[in-house]
């Protein structure tokens, strides 16, 4: 119970972090701030404390993006006073929609990155690496400003270099990050049309 109110306050955390930092960083570096992989970290990371019981690890990465999400559009209306109605409801509940999808696959990603199995190891770093570089490929696919992509990419290029065991782990995770890339942009994609189809109704 401890393990998941501190997740649901990390989360919480994140998401206000994320509000309040987009009044701060500008040009490029600004996209961290807006970065659906950014706060896949979070879950990542909770995968990777919590990493026992798959149910756990699972509730763990949905807890602190619900919880990322609360932050976010809470701090809207405590900090920049927006007014909470049932016409803009639909952010908040089509992003905790993602977060209960995204969760488990981040958080699992995290704890299999704790494990003693060297496949586990490799398809966990390369899960979050390949977010990031997704992302940067939706990126330049939407005409965003090059330097944005570019900054989310080397993020998701040095995920694998950083968190990995070793010279041929690392090896083995940056070939990994090709489909597991391929597979990110096809969800990107994906999630983006859902987005904006439930958003412009």
């Amino acid at each position: 119970m401890r393990t998941m109110l501190a997740c649901m306050i990390g989360g919480i955390v994140l998401g206000v972090v994320s509000l309040l930092l987009g009044g701060v960083l500008s040009g490029d570096s600004g996209r961290l701030v807006n970065s659906g992989a950014v706060w896949a970290v979070g879950a990542f990371a909770a995968g990777a404390v919590v990493r026992r019981g798959p149910g756990r690890v699972a509730l763990a990465g949905v807890v602190v993006l619900v919880g990322a999400v609360a932050g976010y559009y809470g701090g809207l209306v405590v900090f920049e006073h927006r007014h909470v109605g049932a016409d803009v409801l639909a952010g908040p509940v089509g992003w905790s929609v993602v977060g209960l999808a995204a969760g488990p696959v981040f958080a699992t990603a995290g704890a299999w990155w704790r494990d003693e199995r060297r496949g586990h190891r490799v398809v966990g770093v390369c899960t979050l690496g390949a977010v990031f570089l997704a992302e940067a490929a939706y990126l330049a696919v939407k005409g965003r400003p090059a330097g944005e992509a570019w900054i989310v990419a080397a993020i998701g290029l040095a995920v694998p270099l950083v968190l990995s065991r070793g010279g041929r782990e690392r090896l083995m995770a940056m070939v990994a990050l090709v489909p597991a890339t391929a597979l990110g942009v096809v969800g990107y994609l994906t999630l983006a049309s859902v987005l904006d189809v439930a958003f412009t109704r």
